[in-house]
């Protein structure tokens, strides 16, 4: 297998060297296998499944293999490795898997996710990001997928959330102190207020979050949730008993004190199917329509954009619950004279990026008028 370059060292100046276990290889078959199936005992990062279940399809990992390279091989296309990372829940890092490891294979959909701009890291190596498309495409081929935004901007992107998170674990500052800086951003040095007593570990990484507003719906009034706005991200470099020291390797936007941390999660970047756009001319589909109930805001300061136009994240009122799920396109409308007849006004199309429950945040892929809160969606 061929050996490649990884993206994830930390450069600056304040170097720090993150040691990795070399993981073991298994004798273990190399093809797909249909349970049940007793996993062998062997060392693993992850609390792996111990069995496959009777006639689940699954592959054992070996040395060199990666998600990109099994979705190639099982799926025909990388680019639905994500599909792979979704059913094997116990991998909470694609780009760190273990040989010996079972991957289970089912529950595989056309419009699938991609995270980032690299694929994972091989089983026992290191990965290089694809040099072109969707692989497997011949000569200058358009692929039928593509993802529907950028990886920074799914990891950045907030959220609507039912009921509030634990908020205990903060941001104090820098190692600048308060009188020279009370805003952070890529590189600095922050002090958190819990450290080993609390679990935390070097090489930990966790988002930093403000607080915001409620939503509230814009025709029934009732409240979906409060947003929570993704800051940047920190990695832990020094723990003691009761504080740690973090660098920041992200900043979304700037990042201030009292700032509260949660454990980082990688989210996929759906991909989306290419096809025409909705227009005046497209008839409603028939199938779950909701309503564009917030506007999401670029510059964490608060500020609450009015309008959405081509680029913008929004929330729908659709989730779970109606069927919604990342990679589906949505058709924006609206009546314009609603006490008179009239068509509806097809104003833009969007990309399902993340799915809750009753609400989902999504991306206006074009939009050929400005879009408000309150104009209404329905699944293509």
């Amino acid at each position: 297998m061929k050996s490649k370059p990884s993206g994830l060292l930390l450069a600056g100046a304040l170097a720090f060297a993150f040691s990795r276990a070399l993981a073991q290889e298994a004798a273990a078959p190399a093809e797909m296998k249909v349970g049940p199936y007793e996993v062998p005992k062997h060392w693993s990062k992850y609390k792996y499944p111990e069995s496959v279940p009777e006639g689940v399809n699954y592959h054992i990992i070996v040395k060199g293999d990666t998600l990109w390279d099994l979705a190639g091989r099982y799926l025909k296309k990388p680019l639905l490795w994500p599909q792979l990372w979704n059913d094997n829940k116990y991998i909470t890092d694609a780009h760190w898997i273990y040989p010996g490891d079972p991957i289970f294979l089912r529950n595989i959909d056309v419009v699938a996710d991609t995270a980032g701009q690299t694929p994972p890291t091989p089983a026992g190596e290191e990965a290089l990001a694809p040099t072109t498309g969707a692989a497997g495409a011949q000569g200058p081929t358009e692929s039928p997928l593509y993802p529907a935004t950028e990886g920074t901007t799914m990891q950045c992107a907030p959220q609507i959330l039912p009921s509030r998170d634990d908020e205990s674990f903060k941001v104090v500052g820098s190692e600048m102190g308060p009188k020279l800086q009370t805003t952070y951003g890529d590189r600095d040095i922050l002090y958190l207020n819990k450290g080993s007593n609390a679990g935390i570990k070097p090489g930990d990484v966790f988002t930093t979050n403000k607080v915001g507003h409620n939503i509230k719906h814009p025709r029934s009034g009732r409240t979906l949730g409060r947003k929570i706005v993704t800051s940047g991200w920190v990695r832990v470099i020094l723990v003691q008993e009761t504080s740690a020291t973090a660098i920041v390797e992200q900043a979304c936007t700037e990042i201030r004190p009292d700032e509260y941390l949660k454990p980082f999660e990688r989210i996929p970047v759906p991909l989306v199917l290419r096809r025409p756009p909705a227009d005046r001319l497209t008839p409603p589909s028939g199938k779950a329509q909701g309503y564009l109930v917030d506007i999401g805001e670029s510059s964490g300061e608060g500020v609450e954009q009015q309008i959405a136009a081509a680029g913008t994240l929004v929330f729908v009122d659709l989730g779970t619950q109606s069927g919604v799920a990342p990679g589906n396109l949505l058709t924006a409308w609206r009546i314009e004279y609603p006490d008179t007849p009239s068509s509806r006004h097809v104003v833009g199309e969007l990309a399902v990026l993340r799915v809750g429950e009753r609400v989902s945040l999504a991306k206006v892929l074009y939009s050929t008028n400005v879009l408000f809160i309150g104009d209404q969606v329905e699944i293509r």
